[in-house]
């Protein structure tokens, strides 16, 4: 009796260790878009240095703190007139594309045969959308007036649009389409909700992170009030150090980050390496503990 017993607990703990192993999620594509430099490679080879990348910003000019840490090329968007969207989603679309190609899928050009745009989501997360769209929509409304505005202000800044919208239309997917606005933990949201909707079964790959474009003169002007910013405009290299007891805030910086997330036996079907797990969960954006 207890011999039997024993074979079906071990059966009862194998069967267990299968479904979850086939429910595992896992990455199999990123892509940063940093002031790093373009792509993972460049953005890590930028970290494991400690190279600092905030720089004087004229188009901070007239603000208190005129630094900030931008992308090398943020007029970069592998779609046709890139350069009517905002800087937030050009970032997102580029950064999608890396993820996407590691992955094994060429999603940019012709549809890949074993695609399903209703079983892919899309689930991104921004604090603040397509904010220079929306400043820029503002000057042209006092300056011009009303006729003065491009029918394409609202989708250029409307956060769902101008992140998850943009490239869920970039990508031709008609799946889950959400975006996630928390603060600082916008993007890490923005991935455990993805990583929900694979292990519910919504969707069976998921395209997901973060972008963000806040280094503008209403931002920057807006977060040097609260006190958050580094006043060493002097030495902007080395203005952001958050570990140091001397720090004296944060420098406003842009880009954008994205993972391709799939269920690990999905994955292995198609003979994606899987780089990592998923473990996201659901972060607060107030202070950290």
């Amino acid at each position: 009796m207890t011999d039997r017993t024993d074979r079906t607990d071990r059966t009862d703990r194998t069967d267990r260790a299968d479904r979850a192993d086939r429910a595992r999620i896992v990455v199999t594509g990123t892509g940063a878009v940093t002031a790093g430099g373009d792509g993972m490679a460049a953005t890590w080879r930028t970290l494991c240095e400690g190279l600092g990348t905030a720089r004087h910003d004229p188009a901070l000019d007239g603000t208190p703190v005129p630094i900030s840490c931008r992308p090398p090329h943020p007029e970069d968007a592998p779609v046709r007139q890139g350069w009517r969207l905002d800087r937030s989603t050009r970032y997102l679309l580029t950064a999608a594309q890396e993820a996407l190609r590691e992955a094994g899928i060429e999603a940019f050009g012709p549809r890949p045969p074993d695609w399903d745009p209703a079983r892919v989501a899309v689930v991104v997360g921004s604090a603040a959308g397509g904010v220079a769209v929306l400043e820029d929509a503002h000057r042209r409304l006092l300056d011009r007036g009303p006729d003065a505005l491009s029918p394409l202000t609202l989708t250029g800044y409307l956060p769902n649009l101008s992140a998850a919208g943009h490239l869920a239309l970039a990508l031709r997917t008609t799946g889950p389409a959400l975006h996630t606005s928390t603060a600082c933990a916008s993007g890490a949201n923005a991935i455990a909700h993805a990583a929900l909707l694979l292990a519910t079964g919504a969707c069976d790959l998921a395209v997901t992170g973060g972008t963000d474009a806040m280094a503008t003169p209403l931002c920057a002007a807006a977060f040097a009030r609260t006190g958050a910013l580094s006043r060493r405009t002097d030495r902007p290299a080395t203005a952001s150090r958050p570990f140091d007891r001397d720090r004296d805030g944060f420098v406003l910086g842009e880009g954008a980050g994205v993972l391709v997330l799939e269920r690990a036996a999905d994955a292995a079907a198609r003979g994606a390496p899987a780089l990592g797990t998923s473990r996201a969960r659901w972060r607060s954006p107030g202070p950290a503990r």
